[in-house]
């Protein structure tokens, strides 16, 4: 039988009661921190010692998210000389620009960094140790000159990089960037930024998360006289005069209006940079509300109402469905219009983190589905923005795919929205599908008219219409003037085809 000894049977503190299992845990605990695309590149450098340059590179990232991207020796990493090399390259303004509150340009710089100060050992035995460390910094000077300009032209789509670039795809988006799919997308977002309208129906759409701003329940009242008009208060949108007040964020544009103090600094010396950064438009500035919601009042017939204490939330965000009419109709000008709906639609889904999933359909059984949103939207993007328009237009299998799409789960809670030039007709068996996903899940149709009139079938299908009015300007070429004054051509010349079908008596014959 085996014995305790007496001096633990007593109470005595074993031999390994300072044993802390979870020391050697935390102190690669400052991993965390850089994400899992650096772990590998941290593991295997080998400057300076194995745990001391970990919370280094976590020191650094923070910095480098802050704007600040020189590098600091700290528990030893880097040393002193390579600091001092590699400084003059880092403190270039335009780094930190665009490191500033942007993970993904982060990842890049410190993969590159470490890439390079890595070879510092390689290099030493042939050219020296100060030698080995000008070379290695102006070999990073190079690359980074490379790589710092394509970041900066993928800021030009995206406010941010975050769920756009993979660095283990770079070589693709280096090729992405030197293609026509590219400069379409360039001519697309200029297109999109003279059409706000259609910039703030494509960011409502969704149906996830009420919005922040609730719209009360107007409440009739029992003892007023049903006859004789009200005055009703409602809210409209209305644009506010001189600049904007209501700033709502940063982002990156060329409107000198909201430019940032800091921009302005740079006026005095670095004009020529300015001017490129404003070509470009990617100065920092100031992201205000187009329009502000007044309060009306305005005179109604019936019963007077008044305003319920509970308030109604309108439901906004998450998914959304884009259907794009690719027909043979739409080539030219409202093909322009069609991409520039597309781009924005991967931006919003991109910068709110939200799934957009694409429809591209012409004739029957001529429809492309496709998920712009995540890592493979930009390319998904490219795609489409290659392909020509082409075939005839039909609707049937389209809302039949998509009514499939909204009976899943994961897009459930969208939006669906229609671009079209309205020249497509509407079955009453797929009316009646569309009008019972609106009874059961709160489904909201929008469309957009790229055209000169809207048809029965669009103004059956769709909630509202929003008309693009000078969508012919958009065309490579000069287009004639469109041939009427406004979009309400059917109901003019043919008000009663607007109207619901009456039902058939009982002795009428079909």
């Amino acid at each position: 039988m085996d014995t305790v000894p007496a001096a633990t049977a007593r109470g005595a503190t074993p031999a390994c009661a300072g044993f802390d299992p979870l020391a050697l845990e935390r102190r690669f605990a400052p991993l965390d921190a850089l994400g899992r695309a650096l772990w590998l590149p941290a593991l295997v450098h080998t400057e300076s010692g194995f745990f001391a340059r970990f919370p280094a590179l976590a020191a650094w990232r923070e910095r480098l998210l802050a704007g600040d991207a020189r590098l600091v020796s700290t528990e030893g990493w880097p040393d002193t000389a390579v600091a001092e090399a590699f400084n003059p390259i880092l403190a270039d303004p335009r780094v930190g620009l665009l490191t500033r509150g942007q993970p993904a340009a982060v990842e890049q710089l410190q993969r590159m960094a470490l890439w390079h100060i890595d070879r510092i050992s390689l290099l030493s035995p042939r050219l020296g140790r100060a030698g080995a460390v000008t070379a290695c910094a102006d070999a990073f000077r190079a690359d980074w000159a490379e790589r710092g300009e394509e970041l900066r032209q993928f800021l030009r789509l995206f406010e941010s990089l975050d769920g756009v670039l993979n660095a283990s795809r770079w070589s693709e988006l280096s090729g992405l960037l030197r293609s026509q799919a590219w400069q379409d997308m360039l001519a697309a977002r200029e297109r999109m930024a003279g059409m706000p309208g259609l910039a703030a129906l494509i960011a409502r759409l969704g149906r996830q998360r009420p919005e922040v701003e609730m719209e009360p329940a107007p409440v009739a009242l029992a003892s007023a006289d049903p006859n004789r008009p009200s005055w009703v208060r409602e809210s409209r949108p209305s644009p506010q005069p001189g600049p904007p007040i209501e700033p709502e964020g940063i982002r990156r544009s060329g409107e000198l209006a909201g430019l940032l103090a800091s921009e302005w600094a740079q006026l005095r010396r670095r004009r020529r940079w300015l001017a490129a950064r404003l070509a470009d438009q990617s100065l920092l500035t100031l992201h205000h509300r187009q329009l502000a919601t007044d309060p009306t009042w305005v005179r109604r017939p019936g019963r007077a109402a008044a305003l319920s204490p509970q308030a109604r939330p309108r439901l906004r965000a998450g998914p959304m469905i884009v259907c794009i009419d690719t027909s043979a109709s739409m080539a030219g000008a409202a093909e322009q219009v069609a991409r520039a709906i597309v781009l924005e639609a991967a931006r919003v889904a991109q910068a709110m983190r939200r799934r957009c999933l694409l429809y591209a359909w012409s004739g029957p059984g001529n429809i492309a589905r496709r998920e712009i949103s995540g890592e493979d939207g930009l390319f998904e993007i490219a795609r489409f923005l290659g392909e020509s328009f082409h075939g005839g237009t039909d609707v049937s299998d389209l809302f039949a795919r998509v009514l499939d799409d909204l009976a899943s789960a994961s897009w459930r809670q969208a939006d669906l929205l229609i671009a079209s030039d309205g020249e497509f007709g509407c079955p009453p068996a797929l009316l009646a599908r569309l009008a019972a996903a609106r009874d059961d899940s709160g489904l909201r149709i929008e469309g957009v008219l790229v055209g000169d009139r809207e048809t029965i079938g669009m103004k059956r299908v769709c909630e509202r219409i929003l008309r693009v009015p000078d969508w012919r300007r958009h065309g490579r070429a000069l287009a004639p003037p469109a041939p009427i004054a406004d979009a309400g051509l059917t109901a003019r010349f043919f008000p009663n085809a607007l109207q619901p079908a009456a039902p058939a008596a009982p002795g009428d014959a079909r």
